[in-house]
């Protein structure tokens, strides 16, 4: 008798978590559909609620990585795994104390496969991987900001159509710039449109997205920029000659033809994988890009 009253307690327990459970994700709805809750608000309250013993550990997006895709950001990169002993700065004028480069997306709402999270409007796109590179540059001592204002924001209050991203992205930067005078390095991450065989390698059993730099030829100074993609995708092709589809060169009627780029010589456009790739294979890619970014600052800083 006593064994059957502890079931009966045990299943009204279960019962008791799945109307708690059912009211959290119904108020989180409401207050998403109502334009109450952003996706910040979202993850804080999540975690204050459900993961508290995350919550001084974990950032938004390693939140939304680890607990949405199941991608854990602080896995080390197995081929370019190097002990942390040589990582270490033995001259204090390598290591960047302010913010050094300056991540962007003119269209920001370019997506990927994977929208896990879409009854809770957090979709995987390349703004998303934007906070994740910025991560990695992060880990490897790359201080970074990502640009937060939205794009589409912009042109629907100026009343502007989609061909004038590039003129409100550059208005973002020349205000980062402003109010970031270290800024030095500007990258500008978009995804392809291409076929998934196109936009995919493998590497050691792995799905990566394949890299591809745009380079716009239509303003006087273009030759630097070109420079940059150049010794960059010399470096990616050090690692794996699969990874990097290349540069392509635009330039002429129907095509933008300067993406920004006469805003510096280190600006650059890099397309990360395209729209059949999901966030994890972006992932497995941004973790090498923020090595190699990593890598090649240095040198260009430190001579």
């Amino acid at each position: 008798m006593k064994r059957f009253k502890s079931k009966k307690k045990h299943s009204r327990g279960i019962i008791y978590l799945g109307v708690f459970l059912i009211s959290v994700a119904l108020s989180s709805k409401f207050l998403y559909d109502h334009n109450m809750i952003n996706n910040d608000t979202l993850i804080s309250f999540l975690m204050n609620d459900n993961f508290g013993s995350y919550q001084n550990n974990l950032s938004d997006v390693d939140f939304l990585l680890k607990y949405a895709f199941n991608i854990d950001t602080s896995e080390s990169i197995p081929i370019m795994k190097e002990e942390k002993e040589e990582n270490k700065r033995e001259d204090e004028n390598e290591t960047f104390r302010d913010p050094i480069l300056y991540i962007y997306n003119t269209h920001q709402e370019e997506k990927y496969q994977s929208n896990l999270l879409e009854p809770y409007n957090i979709s995987a796109g390349v703004f998303v991987a934007s906070k994740m590179l910025k991560e990695y540059l992060e880990s490897e001592g790359i201080p970074a900001i990502v640009e937060e204002n939205n794009i589409a924001d912009a042109l629907h209050a100026l009343n502007l159509k989609y061909g004038s991203s590039y003129k409100i992205s550059r208005s973002f930067m020349e205000s980062a710039k402003e109010q970031n005078p270290s800024l030095k390095y500007y990258i500008d991450l978009h995804r392809d449109s291409s076929v998934y065989d196109k936009t995919t390698t493998t590497i050691n059993a792995e799905k990566y997205a394949r890299l591809l730099f745009v380079v716009g030829l239509d303003h006087d100074n273009y030759e630097p920029n070109l420079n940059l993609a150049t010794k960059l995708r010399s470096k990616i092709d050090a690692y794996n000659d699969t990874l990097c589809r290349g540069i392509m060169k635009k330039s002429g009627k129907g095509v933008n033809g300067i993406y920004n780029q006469d805003f510096s010589e280190y600006a650059m456009l890099i397309e990360v994988g395209g729209q059949y790739n999901n966030i994890s294979e972006v992932n497995n890619t941004l973790k090498v890009l923020a090595k190699i970014l990593a890598d090649f600052i240095r040198e260009e800083e430190n001579g």
